[in-house]
């Protein structure tokens, strides 16, 4: 389904070393991204979701297979996959676990209800790949998106995790207003978008938007 990339920095980040940096003892945005997570899954209660850079699993927890009949982990880093299946066994009769590039993975058409994408744009070509979620999306089905804001004490704040340091070069924040003219030319709607404070001065930037019925 999808292609393979071995030579991305993401790779040679560890688990312990992405959670160090990203938890409370660092830049402590791991708690806002499940919050904000929950949130849209609440709003949206959908029945497939896909969510993409999954990482180790954070806020997954949110995902009710009651509700969801078909949830996809996508993510580019083998072991961060690995402990977000290991973390959620709840999930394992809806789950598809899926290790590779989001920007070469193909989904058909129409096929998902809810695709989360959280700190991924700042890493990929959001004019590439924003065209394709809107096709992925059911008539109905919606899109959440998390950017990092510019501000705080750095793009990548030094934490003493140094290996996360090489990831700067690839790094680029995209303007929220760039990301609202992109959906809108995919035929997506603006549903909510909110602004979240976090640790060191830094924020995100939260939005949602929506395929039309019709």
């Amino acid at each position: 389904m999808c292609g393979e990339v071995t030579d991305n920095p993401w790779l040679t980040i560890s688990a312990a070393d992405y959670e160090g940096h990203m938890g409370a003892a660092g830049v402590d945005q791991l708690a806002p991204l499940a919050a904000i997570f929950a949130d849209v899954y609440a709003r949206r209660r959908p029945a497939r979701v896909a969510v993409l850079g999954c990482g180790t699993g954070t806020g997954l927890e949110a995902v009710d297979p009651t509700v969801t009949r078909r949830f996809v982990g996508v993510d580019l880093n083998p072991e961060y996959l690995a402990l977000a299946r290991t973390r959620h066994p709840s999930l394992a009769d809806v789950a598809t676990w899926i290790c590779a590039d989001v920007t070469t993975c193909a989904f058909a058409a129409a096929s998902l209800d809810l695709i989360h994408a959280a700190l991924l744009f700042e890493y990929v070509d959001p004019a590439a790949l924003l065209p394709r979620i809107a096709g992925w999306l059911a008539p109905g089905g919606s899109v959440s998106i998390v950017l990092q804001l510019p501000g705080g004490d750095a793009a990548i704040s030094e934490t003493g995790f140094a290996r996360l340091q090489t990831l700067s070069p690839l790094m680029r924040l995209v303007p929220p207003d760039t990301v609202t003219d992109l959906a809108a030319r995919a035929g997506l709607v603006a549903l909510a978008a909110q602004q979240v404070p976090l640790a060191r001065g830094k924020s995100f930037w939260a939005a949602t938007f929506g395929r039309p019925e019709k």
